[in-house]
């Protein structure tokens, strides 16, 4: 207890600059005459803290003082700062302490360097992502409700291993009880999860992860898609696969794992798109426009 309270005085002080004896003793719900000792012990270790008489004055560090970080070039130290600064970007929850003791810490304050906004994804509740990292850290099994591709509802256990982020989405990867093997689970199809009693040994070094998606044969795609379709042209795709058409138009040539996601996707250019190759995938779209149409009749 006594280290802890040395610690957080410490950065009380890096923090508040003068703080009293009485505010201390307070704030711990110990003596003055503890305070007083406690004082003693940091500055026989060095540490250049004092007393200040007068109205203004209390228990002080010298001007300029950081506690030695040695071990950390200022670089690692900017890197730290930066990515904490990127964690608060994305609203991760109780960061903002975090951030303020190290800055406190390396005596500086990083310019705020990136802004991210979720607002029009609704993502204000981080309620699952925390109970993820917690069992994740504890090892401890979860329990959830997962909805599939197709849309089939079943009850998982699973040990929790890592979070991925790929391909514009948040994937756990965890030991699934049920099928004996390590499993891919898209985070918004997780509904219902609670952590149990239960603890487990395993490690994500256990395992070796794979993505599934990577393991899915890609089928090569070659589109056409109409110049008023610019804007989504460079924003979704690299520029090595657009040819500028001598019509204005755009080739592209994609490559993607065939499955309902990619007809959606080329359905969603509309009338701007018109498939080139393969003839398979082009037959396949038009009998899902037939399907379509017969919605409207």
């Amino acid at each position: 207890m006594k280290i802890n309270r040395l610690f957080e005085i410490l950065y009380l002080l890096l923090e508040k600059k003068t703080i009293t004896a009485k505010e201390l003793a307070e704030h711990f719900e110990v003596s003055v005459r503890t305070i007083y000792r406690d004082i003693d012990i940091l500055s026989s270790a060095g540490i250049p803290v004092y007393f200040q008489r007068g109205k203004s004055g209390g228990i002080k560090l010298m001007d300029n003082y950081v506690i030695n970080k040695s071990l950390l070039s200022q670089n690692e130290q900017n890197e730290i700062l930066y990515a904490l600064q990127s964690l608060n970007a994305t609203n991760y929850p109780n960061n903002n302490k975090t951030l303020s003791k190290l800055n406190a810490i390396f005596n500086k304050k990083s310019d705020n360097w990136i802004k991210i906004d979720f607002s029009r994804y609704n993502c204000d509740d981080n309620t699952l992502f925390e109970k993820i990292k917690e069992a994740i850290l504890t090892k401890q099994t979860v329990k959830f409700n997962y909805f599939n591709t197709k849309g089939e509802h079943s009850e998982r256990i699973a040990d929790p291993l890592n979070l991925w982020f790929k391909e514009r989405a948040w994937y756990l990867f965890a030991y699934c009880h049920k099928k004996s093997d390590i499993r891919q689970f898209k985070i918004t199809r997780i509904k219902n999860l609670i952590l149990t009693d239960k603890h487990f040994e395993k490690s994500v070094e256990n395992f070796k992860i794979n993505d599934k998606k990577d393991k899915i044969k890609n089928v090569k795609i070659i589109v056409e898609i109409d110049k008023s379709q610019a804007y989504r042209v460079y924003d979704e795709f690299s520029e090595e696969n657009i040819n500028k058409m001598e019509n204005g138009n755009f080739e592209i040539v994609m490559e993607y794992p065939e499955n309902e996601w990619v007809y959606g996707y080329l359905l969603s250019f509309g009338e701007h798109l018109k498939i080139k190759e393969p003839e398979r995938i082009k037959k396949i779209l038009f009998e899902k426009i037939e399907k379509m149409k017969k919605n409207y009749k």
